[in-house]
């Protein structure tokens, strides 16, 4: 061989060697999984233990799934895993399935993880992680089921979550520690979709919209400042309502406004404010009483009237007498209507009576002596 083709040999052998390094070298997919390995300080049944560089793919790895060569599911629930998760998982574009569940992961959540857009399925559930939702998680379009419950994640609920499209599934942001309101855009979720907001530390009124009417007391229970249907606990209304005023003497009602809300009484309970609806509700009430009321006066009037001019009619005996008090025993003259009429005055002083009718010139009275029938007596002021 010639010294020039001596010298070709070395720079053969050296690119031999260098493409077959990189063809047993790992998939990109293997380093982002790898950095998930450098994150984890405890791994007690050692899943990760096979996880190695030296391997030209993780799809054979424990808890790895993968679909033509790129990995498409992470799957480590319950394996009391405990470290972080770093934000090289976001490199794995082809990820459909992201399941940490049921371990120890603390930090909060990175906010290149969402740049893993493909994302349809994340379970974080049961860990430590802390911190707010990142915004980014606007991006996951295709994301279904999203499970962050059993965490310390805080702060507001995000209205980044509203963007989220494709959610059909479940959004489950339960025991953890987020505060303030709930957004009325929440309302804007599919009414499939299960909302769970369970203790935290929520507060206000719960929205009276949409998919948030759909769910029972159980997704708001446990946030002790949390109101409104469909708890059992109402809100405090903080505007001036409405006071019901005393009815005047014509009988018509008004309504004035105070102030201070207007409250009724309910049993040592705390009281309610009157609303508009139970504003009219009451007018009509207070109507119809008064109403009720006059008919009934005037239907006994009516019947007093009758009762009197009946008994003028059938008298049978009166009684008169001229009062004339002196310190002595009264005086006055006995006179019987009716010379059929048998009963003496002591008779009539010591039978029952009573009262008929009254005017201005005397009292009309029932008497009832002994067994006998009804006897009318009246007396007559002089």
């Amino acid at each position: 061989l010639s010294i020039g083709k001596m010298q070709f040999i070395p720079l053969l052998v050296s690119s031999f060697f260098l493409f077959i390094s990189l063809s047993l070298s790992l998939t990109p997919d293997g380093l982002s999984l790898l950095a998930l390995k450098s994150a984890v300080d405890n791994d007690p049944a050692s899943v990760m233990a096979s996880w190695s560089e030296t391997d030209p793919t993780p799809c054979h790895w424990p808890g790895i799934v993968c679909t033509r060569g790129r990995v498409t599911s992470l799957i480590l629930s319950g394996r009391r895993l405990s470290g972080y998760i770093p934000s090289e998982l976001g490199l794995l574009d082809s990820l459909v399935r992201l399941q940490l569940a049921r371990n120890n992961f603390s930090k909060p959540i990175p906010t290149r993880l969402f740049n893993a857009v493909n994302l349809r399925y994340i379970d974080l559930s049961h860990n430590s992680i802390s911190g707010p939702i990142p915004a980014q998680i606007r991006s996951l379009k295709n994301l279904t089921h999203l499970d962050f419950s059993s965490n310390l994640l805080n702060g507001s609920l995000p209205d980044s979550l509203t963007q989220l499209g494709g959610l059909v599934g479940t959004l489950n942001l339960s025991y953890n520690r987020f505060s303030g309101e709930i957004p009325p855009s929440y309302g804007r979720f599919p009414v499939f979709v299960s909302l769970d907001f369970s203790h935290n530390n929520l507060t206000g009124k719960i929205p009276q919209i949409g998919s948030l009417l759909n769910q029972g007391p159980t997704a708001f229970a446990g946030n002790s400042d949390l109101c409104g249907f469909p708890l059992e606990e109402p809100c405090k209304e903080e505007n001036a309502n409405p006071k019901l005023v005393a009815p005047k003497p014509e009988g018509s009602q008004v309504l004035q406004k105070t102030r201070n809300p207007s409250l009724i009484d309910n049993g040592g309970r705390k009281d309610k404010p009157i609303t508009g609806s139970a504003t009219v509700s009451l007018i009509s009430g207070v109507s119809v009483v008064i109403v009720a009321v006059s008919l009934s006066v005037w239907l006994i009037r009516r019947k007093w009237g009758s009762t009197e001019c009946k008994s003028k009619k059938s008298t049978t005996a009166a009684m008169e007498f001229d009062a004339e008090e002196e310190g002595e025993q009264q005086e006055g003259k006995f006179v019987a209507m009716d010379e059929g009429f048998e009963l003496e005055l002591e008779d009539l002083l010591r039978a029952s009576a009573y009262v008929v009718g009254k005017s201005r010139s005397g009292i009309v009275y029932r008497v009832v002596a002994g067994m006998g029938s009804g006897t009318v007596a009246a007396t007559f002021s002089s």
